[in-house]
């Protein structure tokens, strides 16, 4: 079997684990179901990944590794210019995010079904996924948001952080439902309005004046 022919099999097990996973769930996915909608065995599931464990890591790093590396070059930027505000910062950690989203909605796929599983499943693997990968942009944002924050003391901007990243993951997972309770006069899927949106509420919450100084 020649590069090739090895690459495309790899790319075909990794979206049929994609898909897989954002429809019915990573513990309800079997490699069997994974080989049998990529028309591949087990033994090529084997060769590229040893295990289901790495299968999953490998599904979620292709979509998570650049999406994270997307959101710190334009912290690195906003870090560089004296000028940058809390609204440049808010759009530096959603955009890429919403991006994602809109790139695997072009897959068939919504970004709440794929990425929600990380966050809802008990899976150590996911979880992993989590402390690895999510941990450090975090903590460079926190960072970041502390230096537009300076009325805050450290634990309130992690609560805050933690707060307006819970926005992002439910205006995500829950792009349906708001279709369908707005009688479908909200667009989940107008960027542009989801990040106004979000940005509004996200800054009032982080702005907002510090509990610590009226106890």
């Amino acid at each position: 079997m020649n590069e090739a022919n090895v690459r495309e099999t790899k790319d075909r097990i990794l979206d049929a684990a994609e898909a897989l996973f954002a429809k019915q769930g990573i513990e309800a996915t079997s490699l069997r179901q994974i080989t049998s909608e990529a028309k591949a065995n087990l033994a090529s599931v084997n060769y590229h990944f040893n295990s289901k464990e790495e299968l999953i890591r490998h599904v979620y790093l292709r979509r998570i590794r650049p999406m994270n590396q997307a959101r710190l070059d334009r912290l690195t930027d906003l870090e560089s210019n004296e000028a940058s505000s809390l609204d440049n910062l808010l759009d530096a950690f959603y955009e890429p995010t919403i991006e994602m989203a809109l790139d695997l909605k072009d897959k068939g796929l919504t970004v709440g079904q794929f990425m929600g599983r990380l966050y809802t499943e008990p899976n150590e693997a996911a979880q992993s996924i989590i402390t690895t990968e999510m941990g450090g942009v975090a903590r460079r944002f926190s960072a970041a948001f502390a230096r537009h924050l300076p009325h805050l003391s450290p634990t309130e901007v992690i609560w805050r952080v933690h707060f307006s990243i819970g926005i992002l993951a439910h205006t995500l997972a829950a792009a349906a439902k708001i279709q369908h309770l707005s009688d479908g006069r909200i667009n989940p899927h107008d960027k542009q309005e989801v990040l106004r949106q979000m940005k509004r509420f996200a800054r009032a919450g982080l702005t907002a004046p510090s509990l610590e100084s009226t106890t």
